[in-house]
């Protein structure tokens, strides 16, 4: 079992076993006078890779993955949930879309985004969320570009990505 304040996933082996740990579960509950969440509260069957689910932050399913000599197996991945990434693109473009926001230099945006990036990177970083936070990467230089662009009153942001590249590094 791996519990987190409020939240928690029991992993079982087979569906009895999962069905007697939610019916436990639940009785413990009642005792201490809390309810399950109706919608939060379900089973999942990873055995099949057709399902998973979120748990702070990361989506969590089982695939199938392969060795370098070609032999398959079965392995839980984790990644970047959606949820997760929307609330990133949201603290991206609350900091650099509001005209209130041009008045920063450069620097100033760069110093506050940095910590950010690396806590997120820190955070959500496993082998299997490579592609979804190279998208992120993409996404806060597109933003970041489009705020210099604007900064610098220039219609066409797209010519800027390599200026603010080479400022930024």
């Amino acid at each position: 079992m791996t519990r987190y304040a409020d939240d928690f996933v029991v992993v079982c082996k087979t569906k009895k076993d999962a069905e007697h740990a939610y019916e436990l579960i639940r009785r413990i509950m009642e005792r201490l006078e809390l309810t399950l969440h109706p919608t939060k509260t379900r089973m999942v069957g990873l055995w099949t890779g057709e399902e998973g689910f979120d748990f702070l932050g990361m989506h969590h399913r089982k695939t199938k993955a392969e060795t370098l000599q070609g032999k398959g197996y079965y392995t839980t991945q984790q990644w970047l949930s959606k949820k997760a990434e929307e609330r990133i693109r949201g603290v991206v473009k609350e900091r650099l879309c509001p005209p209130s926001m041009r008045s920063k230099s450069f620097e100033e945006q760069v110093k506050w985004l940095n910590p950010k990036i690396q806590g997120w990177r820190n955070y959500y970083y496993t082998n299997y969320s490579q592609k979804r936070l190279a998208k992120l990467d993409w996404y806060i230089l597109q933003r970041l570009t489009r705020w210099y662009a604007k900064n610098r009153q220039r219609r066409k942001w797209m010519g800027s990505i390599a200026e603010v590249k080479y400022i930024a590094a």
